[in-house]
């Protein structure tokens, strides 16, 4: 699951790019029982945005780009009804690629993503997209592991892989945590106070 309100592309996207980077590494595994070249088929990225107001419009162009939204459909009301979401599903073969603070879509190389995206019509803040996330799609898709995740958090190559490990050993485990650290230039170090303060907070979290 990942979460946004108004990130920007560039936040987005550096998100997606990683989460694509963890699908291709997956399917990488082929000698893995769970994974493998066919591993795509056992993920689902679900994207909830939190008020259809409030979606940033290039990060909304993003998604368009990538095949799982469609501007001009969305209605507030159908039948007399309010609407409370617009649900589009997807499964897309483009791809992401982040260039300084420029977002690009190109051909995927790697396998097809079948990805979710919920746009809430009003904001209700975060933990009423985890109850989305849980109570709507989760008991549709019955998954085994569900990684959450913010808008603007870039997970690491294999990091999801290595949450779901967590859970493949130690099969009573209830719940995982990965680390945050706060990205730096290339040949930057801790220099700056406040970076390193929140590099500090993150760790004690």
């Amino acid at each position: 699951e990942l979460t946004m309100y108004n990130e920007d592309d560039f936040l987005f996207a550096r998100t997606m790019s990683g989460v694509f980077k963890n699908i291709d590494h997956m399917c990488s595994r082929t000698s893995s029982k769970t994974w493998g070249k066919d591993a795509w088929k056992k993920i689902v990225v679900c994207v909830i945005s939190d008020g259809r107001a409030k979606i940033n419009p290039r990060t909304r162009a993003v998604l368009a780009g990538l095949g799982v939204y469609q501007d001009g459909i969305a209605k507030q009301q159908v039948n007399g009804k309010d609407v409370t979401a617009h649900i589009y599903e997807y499964t897309t073969q483009v791809g992401l690629e982040v260039k300084g603070t420029q977002v690009h879509l190109k051909p995927r190389s790697g396998p097809p993503v079948q990805m979710i995206f919920c746009l809430k019509e009003k904001n209700q803040k975060k933990i009423n997209s985890h109850r989305w996330f849980f109570q709507a799609f989760g008991r549709v898709l019955d998954p085994n592991i569900c990684v959450l995740l913010d808008a603007g958090t870039k997970p690491g190559r294999d990091s999801i892989y290595l949450l779901w490990k967590a859970f493949d050993v130690e099969p009573m485990c209830g719940g995982a945590c990965g680390e945050i650290k706060v990205m730096l230039s290339h040949g930057k170090t801790l220099l700056n106070p406040l970076v390193a303060g929140q590099n500090f907070e993150y760790n004690l979290e």
